[in-house]
């Protein structure tokens, strides 16, 4: 079964947005947004355009700013279900989006922050090569021979390097609109992270030093975070920061 968006909505007022990270879906935080459930917090997360398909070459389909498209309706829908004020996160290439979130829905958004998320610069990323792997895992799953893989494979490459390119632009313009989050932030890093160097979150942290941020060291976790038997301080430490936030607070 392929993997489609989630809501769950507990009758509660408190939301929380989660977006998923390159190449996932939303089972990615699908064990967060259950957590959340569980103490009564609405979650709300989508399939960003092109992903959850048994076709690598759909995510490379998609422009990025589809992904933002994907985001504002996200939060559209959520206001259009009755809630006044949400938080939003985001795993990886989600927690790009998350701050774009922030940045541009201050009035809704009351704070969020992004896990394991690229958003320095860097030269030394494992997405590329990761990305490809990730192809060759789907294409063999579907029984293709090999030469159809190494096709495929080389099919992707050059259209991998210009989607990752956009993303770049992406986040830069995301970075360079940090001045305009005064949101709460949290900031989760692994310290075991095979995909990106998991010291660039101090650098993030420097970036927000206008705001109240909180950057959340997990030295035995890898990427993906959200899964494994290292996540349950993690989902402590954002259910904690998600109560202490300003909900229903007046805003001036």
């Amino acid at each position: 079964m392929l993997p489609e968006s989630l809501y769950f909505k507990t009758g509660g007022k408190k939301a929380v947005l989660l977006f998923h990270a390159y190449t996932g879906s939303p089972n990615d935080v699908r064990l967060l947004a259950r957590m959340l459930e569980r103490h009564g917090i609405s979650v709300l997360a989508p399939l960003f355009s092109g992903h959850g398909t048994a076709e690598p070459l759909d995510i490379l389909s998609i422009d990025p700013s589809s992904w933002w498209e994907d985001a504002e309706r996200a939060v559209a829908f959520l206001q259009h279900e009755g809630f006044e004020q949400i938080a939003v996160f985001g795993l990886s290439m989600g927690g790009i989006f998350a701050m774009k979130t922030l940045s541009r829905f201050p009035a809704m958004v009351i704070g969020g922050g992004a896990f394991n998320s690229p958003l320095i610069p860097q030269q030394d990323t494992k997405i590329y090569p990761s990305f490809l792997e990730y192809c060759k895992l789907v294409y063999r799953r579907r029984k293709l021979p090999e030469e159809a893989v190494q096709e495929k494979i080389m099919q992707i490459k050059e259209p991998l390097k210009t989607q990752l390119g956009a993303i770049h632009d992406v986040t830069s313009q995301v970075v360079a609109d940090f001045a305009q989050i005064h949101q709460d932030v949290f900031l989760a890093q692994s310290g075991k992270d095979e995909m990106i160097d998991a010291l660039s979150v101090y650098r993030t942290g420097e970036l927000l030093s206008h705001t109240n941020h909180e950057i959340f060291w997990y030295p035995e976790a890898t990427h993906v975070i959200t899964v494994g038997s290292n996540r349950y301080r993690f989902e402590a430490d954002v259910l904690a920061f998600i109560e202490k936030l300003p909900w229903d607070e007046v805003k001036e």
